[in-house]
């Protein structure tokens, strides 16, 4: 089967690109051709199709005139891109695909690509990684007020206008407002996805309360290269929060909550903008002996230091889709205690392999933490993580499912 797979980024970015490449490699080793639709840029890796990329659009340039200049160009760009649009014309010209797959497209490609294969009877299936289709700025969440924001999930865009809710600025938000409405009027996403592939539940539910057909929503988890995670059941002694340093995270509430369970050793792994913050309350909460603030780890290193934990803690106070850091940690055996947002709750068994706990609840993740650390039997809660994992995470398992939802869009169109 030939498969063309679109995302923004033809490099490591974040949690879609992680897949994305994860599954590229799962259909390739199966014997599948897989043909890749992205952005030039610097940090790509190696692809035969780069020719026909689009060109590299900075969103953030410096200086005034780079400003006013990008900022026309990104406008038409971020709507409706004539550029990625010839683009995908070229590709198809050259080879056709008998599915194509789409993860991140908007801004850096737009949905302007997906007429064209339409036009083409090419089945089109999208893995949502972001609230994007019905949220203008990804999250249903506003950072500057810090809390969840659900007012343009009924279609009334012009909320993040009043919000500014995109990047803190009535212009960005008036932009991604005016992207949606063109959009929905468009209807270049309703009428040109076939599936949605949702890997949370919870992700398509707010889809379908969105406006999105739910018949056209189809449920299924992540993957992950379960070789490439050392697995542990024993520990170093300390647990971990890793991730982004930053208010949607819930870290405070970890911290003060900690300091009430007044027992373990916490690492905090990462880096962000609310990375002094976080410093100042650990030391006005006096518990600076017992939290170490590692700073970003990567790779090896990373996995050496979450294999060794009793276990990992995702705090999450907004809605979280369905966190890679939970994959990854029940992956190496270890128990995760998480909120109840988003997809989160969907990702772990309470009492089995971690706690759920409700978000920002100080005392009740206080009381989890210390019976976590003083009466649970770790190492038994790890093997229930592994084994969990194995059974929903495997690349084996994920691509025949992937499979059968590739085929039933094939056989409908």
């Amino acid at each position: 089967m030939k498969i063309l797979m679109a995302d923004k980024y033809y490099f490591i970015k974040g949690g879609a690109e992680r897949y994305f490449f994860e599954l590229k490699k799962i259909l390739e080793k199966n014997g599948h051709e897989v043909i890749s639709f992205s952005m030039k840029h610097p940090q790509n890796l190696e692809s035969p199709w780069e020719e026909f990329f689009v060109d590299e659009i900075d969103f953030n340039p410096s200086g005034f005139i780079g400003k006013a200049v990008t900022g026309i160009k990104s406008s038409a760009r971020i709507v409706y891109s004539m550029h990625a649009k010839r683009q995908m014309e070229k590709l198809l010209d050259y080879v056709k695909p008998d599915i194509a797959h789409v993860h991140m497209i908007d801004h850096q490609i737009s949905p302007s690509i997906l007429p064209v294969l339409k036009s083409r009877n090419i089945p089109v299936i999208q893995t949502v990684h972001t609230y994007k289709p019905v949220c203008p700025s990804y999250r249903l969440y506003n950072m500057q007020k810090n809390r969840i924001c659900e007012k343009c999930l009924n279609g009334s865009y012009y909320h993040a206008v009043f919000e500014k809710c995109h990047k803190g600025s009535i212009g960005a938000s008036l932009l991604v407002a005016a992207e949606m409405y063109i959009h929905k009027s468009l209807k270049l996403y309703e009428n040109n996805i076939d599936i949605y592939h949702v890997p949370s539940r919870f992700m398509g539910q707010k889809l379908a309360e969105g406006g999105i057909d739910k018949s056209k929503i189809r449920h299924l988890f992540y993957t992950i290269d379960m070789d490439s995670f050392p697995v542990r059941y024993d520990n170093g002694g300390y647990f971990i929060y890793y991730g982004r340093l930053s208010a949607e995270k819930g870290i405070p509430v970890l911290l003060k909550a900690f300091a009430k369970a007044d027992t373990g050793s916490l690492k905090i792994i990462g880096t962000g903008p609310d990375k002094k913050s976080l410093e100042r309350l650990v030391s006005d909460l006096k518990i600076s002996r017992k939290v170490e603030f590692t700073g970003p780890v990567y790779g090896e290193q990373l996995k050496k230091l979450v294999s060794g934990a009793q276990f990992v803690v995702v705090p999450s106070e907004w809605y979280d889709n369905s966190p890679l850091v939970i994959y990854e940690s029940l992956t190496m055996g270890k128990p995760v205690i998480g909120s109840n947002m988003g997809g989160i709750p969907e990702l772990i068994n309470n009492g089995v392999d971690g706690f759920i706990f409700e978000a920002k609840n100080t005392e009740q993740l206080s009381l989890i933490l210390t019976d976590m650390l003083t009466h649970r039997n770790l190492s038994e809660m790890g093997r229930a993580a592994r084994a969990k994992a194995e059974k929903l995470f495997d690349p084996n398992v994920h691509y025949k499912n992937m499979m059968a939802i590739y085929n039933s869009v094939i056989k409908s169109s």
